[in-house]
């Protein structure tokens, strides 16, 4: 009659291992929470990793491949809302009705996202520990890395729209906290996604197995 219920003691459930995606949830949420708290010493961290990025001269990269084709995708994903746009290799420039000048939107090496492929790689490092197949992990991080490209696609975007419907100022406060914002969300539905369709059968036969 009882076939689900947990015969386990109190002492042996506080003693099993907690599920890989518990940790990650909190993780996940010990980083947002973090953030609000030190949102104005990010800056910091950010100058550290853009120091050991030019170091390693991979700013060169950054600038002469991925800044000109996420213009590129970034005027492609505003072209279905009527945003009229000429692109260049580091800018975007949007033009409104009425408006003699066209709104600039520079895009930098240092404003790809490289920095979310970080934070992605350090969640993947806590995630995907367990007895999963191999198979399975690759396919799922690259859906990762294809989710965060995107990501960043949308949040440049974003930045882009702000600009065009609401000026400068409001762009760059929405580049400096909500992009960073965007992706914690985009992280935190990754994994809830993962684990509970994606690996759910997995965790569920390895649950099992604890509980035999």
């Amino acid at each position: 009659m009882n076939e689900g219920y947990d015969k386990r003691s109190l002492s042996e459930i506080q003693a099993a291992p907690a599920p890989p995606g518990q940790f990650t949830y909190q993780m996940i949420l010990l980083l947002a929470a973090g953030l609000l708290l030190v949102l104005p010493f990010i800056t910091t961290f950010n100058e550290f990793l853009t120091r050991a990025v030019i170091e390693l001269r991979l700013d060169r990269i950054l600038t002469e491949w991925v800044v000109p084709t996420e213009v590129r995708f970034i005027a492609l994903i505003m072209r279905p809302l009527g945003i009229t746009t000429q692109v260049t290799d580091a800018a975007l420039y949007l033009y409104k009705p009425g408006s003699v000048l066209p709104i600039p939107v520079y895009v930098s090496w240092n404003c790809v996202g490289w920095q979310s492929f970080i934070l992605f790689g350090i969640t993947l490092v806590t995630g995907l520990q367990g007895s999963f197949p191999v198979r399975r992990k690759v396919q799922l991080i690259v859906l990762g890395l294809l989710g965060t490209f995107w990501m960043n696609l949308l949040r440049m975007a974003a930045v882009a729209m702000v600009a065009y419907f609401f000026g400068r100022l409001p762009a760059v406060i929405f580049h400096d906290y909500g992009g960073t914002l965007m992706i914690l969300v985009w992280l935190a539905v990754y994994w809830y996604a993962l684990f509970n369709y994606f690996l759910a059968d997995h965790l569920d036969s390895d649950e099992e197995l604890v509980n035999a």
